[in-house]
């Protein structure tokens, strides 16, 4: 798979900042991301057609995830963040490059 995606620069720090667990998931951040991941797929987005059948039903079911998740989200809690950022990750995965992350403490 290819690293070298291109996405404009407010696109690229929009992903950063969500990646980010310092940042506060809001439901703006989820609703752009599965909006994101929708329009790829129906956009037929080539970095997708790389992905092997199985690693495509796994994007699907953290889309999914992610959605319902969204849906019953009543409140804002660091575990249920995580959560949420690690299946809008997931959801996003071959449309973003892989980028090394820092050991945290």
């Amino acid at each position: 798979m290819s690293e070298s995606r291109s996405h404009s620069p407010e696109t690229a720090a929009r992903i950063k900042q969500i990646a980010d667990p310092r940042h506060i998931l809001c439901r703006e951040d989820m609703l752009w991301v599965l909006h994101y991941v929708q329009q790829k797929v129906a956009q037929g987005e080539p970095a997708l057609l790389e992905l092997s059948k199985p690693r495509i039903l796994q994007n699907f079911q953290f889309f999914g995830e992610a959605a319902l998740l969204l849906l019953s989200r009543t409140t804002t809690g660091h575990t249920q963040d995580e959560r949420i950022r690690s299946c809008l990750q997931e959801a996003m995965y071959g449309l973003i490059p892989l980028e090394k992350t820092e050991d945290t403490p």
